[in-house]
């Protein structure tokens, strides 16, 4: 597994409370996985509180615009090494 750091823009950072963090990950399939069970059991958390919540969408590569260390990556299963930085971003996304 290759220790990599990810950041999440615009609506995705919006909609899982996550900006930036360091997970371990073989391919870009793992990060997809990682964020959403992440982003899971933080609305679990939230909806304790807000039982009215509506749980937002999973995030799936196919819907995110994704970067690989600043380079666009058109695979799913793009294998990932040790310090990759990979961005996910929605096809919209703001500041």
């Amino acid at each position: 597994m290759a220790d990599v750091t990810i950041k999440l823009f615009g609506v995705y950072r919006t909609d899982t409370q996550i900006s930036a963090t360091k997970i371990e990950a073989d391919k870009i399939t793992d990060v997809f996985a990682v964020v959403n069970k992440m982003a899971e059991e933080k609305f679990a958390e939230k909806q304790k509180e807000n039982p009215d919540l509506v749980k937002p969408d999973e995030i799936k590569f196919k819907d995110a615009v994704v970067y690989v260390n600043g380079e666009k990556c058109k695979r799913k299963g793009r294998a990932l090494h040790n310090d990759d930085e990979v961005w996910i971003m929605s096809p919209a996304s703001g500041g």
